[in-house]
């Protein structure tokens, strides 16, 4: 089973090889390239689903594989961790793959072969990132057409300065972090180019002192750095993010930052726990989610703070990301107390970590292909120069809508039961402070994360209000503007039916985070995930809730706001109230136009004033 494993992963790879030599032949014909493309991308992704359902339920475990690249022998691993990963890429390379067919109309004056050619590298790149099992030649190999592939991605638009320069940066700082990668396993004791993951970290158990610190040190700035997190990733994320077509962007913030998270939680919670000796879990645990909760606090700030809706959006990818690392520190920390209870609250920060990468890619995709489209559809992302879209890109607007309550954590949308469980998860652990004091550290994180998530409600307002609901596009398009096509508004409709359904019915998503961490090699918590007595299981996540409980809890939410707002209409239409429309008062003015329009920069400006240390200022 595990052979048919690896036939379908190594077919896969080769499909997107195919589509890769294919694109330049078919340029020409640029609908054609992106069918094409699509086709291909489908088929590869449909085999990565496969493995992924078959690594995460099937009745094998982990599944091993080696393969001689002449001399050096360069491992593979799927389990249930990678394969949360996998079927992210597969799902979202899908999605981005049908947007670009049209998308790309967009751009007249440029050819699409390289475009074509790079996608399937960058989706090649990044699945085998995930199941490369070294931190040497694979993990080269696949960092390398990653990075490579996205930079001239990156750089589609090369005749624009900003665009070269942005790309430039990017590329070197994915080296550097490549680097400081590799440079951290020549500190890891008795280490040999090549050696899989699990001997690595049997290689920490000997390490001590100064080069344990720094092989930690060197892999957390360098997979941070990837996943975008503060400081790192202000100095490359918002530009390659902003500057890129949108399915691309949706890509770089709905995936590729995932492989960098990937790199944080494999190397703190599978590598460094089981290395143990003189890892101390607790210290470690504390930085991460100091880190993380930064990472949030001021990623969402400077968000708030845009007039570009793709840097807007940029920006609070950092915001997101840290979210996935608090709780990787909390796990961590939790995790290696030896108290029960503690230990339960990390299962939980653990599940709320792998859900909200899944909530993350889902509306994060979402709405940087909504970026798109009000690019698309009016020649502008200045969000000073938007409004009123509501009414002339209706589907478009409603999908946005559902990305942005998802993303702000609005009950029953997907991003409230992700955040709620990390944030929980570190509140709750304030409940052991008498045996350890530090856990005073982690209820002020998940604090500052409860006030992150008001501040995300806010800029996600700003997004939508001045994109959607007011007024003034009408004055500033270049052409009359109209929904886009329909091939570009089904992936948009698929991503926005997986986040009301993750919403909806959060157990699954959380079953099926428990169910990868305990098929997963090396887990920090995995005899816990693997014993029978149920306060492991899913339904503990519940807080008291049964099985049934724990799932209807969202609908009882939706049930409640739906019958609250038809008692309302109800109420209207017995006291005989009617509906007129009538012109916005203007303050005397007669029209609408920019001296009496409000403008992002009158948006929460007490709010942004309070945070003007943290920076990111607006950019267009």
């Amino acid at each position: 089973m595990n052979a048919d494993l690896f036939v379908r992963l190594f077919a896969a790879f080769g499909l997107l090889l195919i589509a890769a030599a294919a694109a330049p032949l078919v340029a020409r014909k640029r609908r054609a390239a992106g069918t094409a493309n699509l086709v291909l991308v489908s088929g590869a992704a449909a085999l990565l689903l496969s493995m992924s359902a078959e690594a995460l339920f099937g009745p094998a475990g982990p599944a091993v594989r080696t393969v001689s690249l002449g001399p050096v022998a360069v491992p593979f691993l799927v389990d249930g961790f990678s394969a949360v990963f996998l079927a992210v890429i597969a799902f979202m390379a899908v999605t981005s793959a049908l947007y670009s067919v049209r998308y790309m109309d967009h751009y007249p004056e440029y050819g699409l072969g390289g475009y074509f050619a790079c996608y399937p590298l960058f989706v090649l790149g990044m699945a085998a990132l995930v199941t490369v099992d070294d931190l040497a030649l694979g993990f080269t190999l696949a960092w390398q057409l990653m990075t490579v592939a996205s930079f001239f991605l990156v750089r589609f638009e090369r005749r624009k300065a900003e665009n070269r320069r942005g790309a430039a940066k990017y590329l070197v700082l994915m080296e550097l972090a490549w680097l400081l990668i590799v440079a951290a396993t020549f500190l890891v004791d008795g280490y040999r180019f090549g050696q899989p993951l699990a001997e690595i970290a049997a290689g920490l158990r000997s390490t001590a002192g100064l080069p344990l610190f720094g092989a930690l040190a060197l892999l957390l700035a360098g997979f941070g750095m990837k996943a975008g997190v503060w400081p790192l990733g202000q100095l490359w994320l918002p530009d390659a993010h902003s500057i890129a077509p949108s399915p691309v962007s949706a890509l770089l913030s709905g995936v590729m930052l995932k492989t960098g998270v990937y790199g944080l939680m494999r190397t703190f919670l599978f590598m460094a726990p089981a290395g143990a000796g003189a890892f101390d879990g607790r210290a470690w645990g504390l930085a991460v989610a100091a880190i993380g909760a930064v990472t949030l606090l001021v990623g969402t700030v400077q968000s708030m703070k845009q007039s570009d809706a793709k840097r807007l959006l940029a920006y609070s990818s950092i915001g997101q990301i840290g979210y996935i690392v608090l709780a990787t520190g909390a796990v961590l920390f939790l995790g290696t107390t030896g108290e029960p209870a503690l230990r339960l609250l990390a299962v939980a920060a653990a599940a709320g970590a792998l859900f909200h990468v899944l909530n993350h890619a889902i509306f994060k995709g979402l709405l940087f292909l909504t970026s798109g489209s009000i690019l698309y559809a009016t020649g502008t992302k200045d969000l000073n120069k938007l409004g009123g879209l509501i009414r002339l890109m209706p589907v478009s607007a409603v999908l946005a809508g559902i990305a942005s309550l998802s993303i702000s954590g609005m009950p029953p949308f997907s991003g409230f039961s992700s955040k709620w469980t990390i944030i929980a998860s570190s509140l709750l652990a304030g409940g052991s402070f008498a045996a350890h004091k530090a856990t005073v550290a982690l209820v002020l994180f998940g604090i500052v994360a409860l006030f992150t998530s008001a501040v995300t409600l806010a800029c996600y307002v700003k997004f939508f209000g001045m994109a959607f609901t007011s007024s003034g596009a009408e004055h500033h398009a270049a052409k009359p503007v109209r929904e886009v096509p329909g091939s570009m508004l089904a992936p948009k409709i698929a991503l926005a039916a997986v986040a009301l359904v993750q919403g909806l019915f959060p157990v699954l998503s959380v079953g099926l985070a428990l169910t990868a961490l305990g098929r997963s090699e090396g887990f920090l918590l995995g005899e816990a995930l693997a014993a029978p007595a149920g306060p492991f299981a899913a339904s503990a996540l519940g807080v008291g809730l049964p099985d049934f409980g724990a799932a209807a809890a969202p609908l009882v939410v939706l049930l409640l706001v739906g019958l609250a707002l038809a008692f309302g209409a109800l109420l209207r239409r017995a006291g005989g109230a009617k509906r007129v429309e009538a012109p916005a008062w203007l303050c005397g003015y007669q029209d609408l136009n920019e001296a009496n329009r409000y403008a992002d920069r009158g948006m929460f400006a007490a709010l942004r004033g309070l945070f003007k240390f943290a920076g990111g200022k607006s950019g267009k």
